[in-house]
Formats: C-alpha cells, structure tokens, sequence
C-alpha cells in the first residue's frame, strides 16, 4: 500500500525524477524544433531560430529553478531563490527583447533595400 505521508526526502526524490523525465521531453522538443526551423524555407526562420535559442535558455532556467526550489532547506531559502530568479529573468528578458528588437530592424531594413 502506498504510503500516505511520504517524508520530505521521499517527496524531494520524486519530484527531482520528475523534473528529470520533463527535462528529456522538453530537449526532444527543441531538438524536433530546430530541425523544422533548419528545414524552413521562410525568410524569418534565422529570426525563429533565435527565438527559440531564448526560448529554450529560459526554460532549462527555469528547471534549474525546480531543481533549487527542491533543496531549498526552508520557505525563507525558497522565497529568496525565487526572488532571485525573478530579478534574473528579468534583467535577461531586458536583453533579449533589446536583441530581438535589433535583429527585428536589421530584417526591416533588409526588406526594404533595393535589389541590385
């Protein structure tokens, strides 16, 4: 019979194999997108690619979050980790957006240089 109180260790065990088995779905996921961005004949597939480089940094950021959250030795460890995960992921969203925004207007402007 199950145990209906399992301890923090058998609770911490279970959701690190979870977050492992999300982890090799998510990186076939990307893999299978990448090959289909590669595969793209479209004129913003370079632009697709970068997203989905974001894309894909986030989220493993993320994971790695779970895996933190997990050994946090108690709620004032977990909220600090999360806070500092927050302010991270802000300051790359600020970063990204500013790549994005330049790659953006390098196909703008490419789009409306004359053809030789």
């Amino acid at each position: 019979m199950a145990d209906i109180n399992p301890s923090a260790e058998g609770i911490r065990t279970m959701l690190t194999e979870t977050l492992g088995r999300l982890r090799k779905a998510n990186a076939e996921y990307f893999e299978q997108l990448e090959k289909g961005l590669s595969a793209s004949p479209l004129p913003i597939a370079n632009q697709a690619k970068e997203f989905c480089s974001y894309m894909q940094r986030n989220v493993a950021a993320t994971f790695d979050l779970g895996d933190k959250i997990i050994q946090a030795k108690d709620m004032q460890d977990a909220l600090k980790i999360q806070s500092d995960f927050f302010q991270e992921q802000m300051r790359l969203l600020t970063d990204q957006t500013r790549s994005m925004g330049e790659s953006a207007m390098k196909a703008a402007a490419g789009a409306f240089t004359p053809k030789a």
